[in-house]
């Protein structure tokens, strides 16, 4: 990463099972990866691209893997929490160019903003957010069973949230004036089988 060396490498300090198969994640030693991954994100601006624009927000944007290093150990480390959580082995499948390129995607949010109800890719099997800049009062993950029960959970920086893919979740209104950040990801198990007409980014969006 750039010739840094992370002595202490992120680990996880205390994991916690909450509603509907959702799981915390508290991480320790995040603070020097964490702010390289940020600084890495925004210093690679020029190569942003985007999914879609809802009200006017891009909803996510990704960035190659080799233009931010720092998220390797991240994803590792969440792909590694969730294969023991869900009991299977999974993969994010880091800048394979033809087979699933935006696996991992970061959501910038600013005053005002927020993210609707959707779940993620049709093929995935777990999903996660890992939270880098999380401000006080911008924006609470919110999430809902079968039955149409809604829970809230108020993120914090230095933590990582996995779920199962076919989970409904939307973020409520941001009202700080600092930018929050997230890293975002989709999991998948091996052999990936997709026909030539799948889409396997066709999760369900329901604004």
């Amino acid at each position: 990463m750039r010739g840094c060396l992370f002595i202490l490498p992120v680990q996880i300090s205390r994991q916690q099972a909450l509603h509907t198969n959702l799981h915390l994640l508290e991480l320790e030693n995040h603070a020097e990866v964490f702010n390289t991954a940020i600084s890495e994100f925004f210093e690679s601006k020029a190569e942003w691209t985007f999914s879609h624009k809802i009200n006017g927000r891009w909803e996510n944007t990704y960035v190659p893997i080799q233009k931010v290093p720092a998220a390797k150990q991240i994803l590792n480390l969440a792909t590694r929490a969730a294969s023991r959580v869900f009991g299977k082995s999974l993969v994010c499948v880091q800048g394979v160019e033809h087979l699933i390129k935006d696996s991992f995607w970061f959501n910038v949010m600013e005053k005002g903003q927020s993210t609707g109800w959707h779940n993620h890719k049709a093929k995935a099997q777990a999903s996660g957010v890992c939270y880098l800049q999380i401000p006080n009062n911008s924006g609470e993950f919110q999430y809902r069973d079968n039955e149409g029960i809604v829970y809230q959970h108020i993120p914090q920086s230095g933590t990582i949230l996995l779920f199962p893919s076919n989970l409904n979740h939307s973020v409520k209104n941001s009202n700080s004036d600092d930018v929050r950040l997230s890293l975002a990801f989709n999991l998948y198990t091996l052999p990936l089988a997709l026909d030539p007409e799948d889409d396997p980014f066709g999760g369900n969006l329901f604004f």
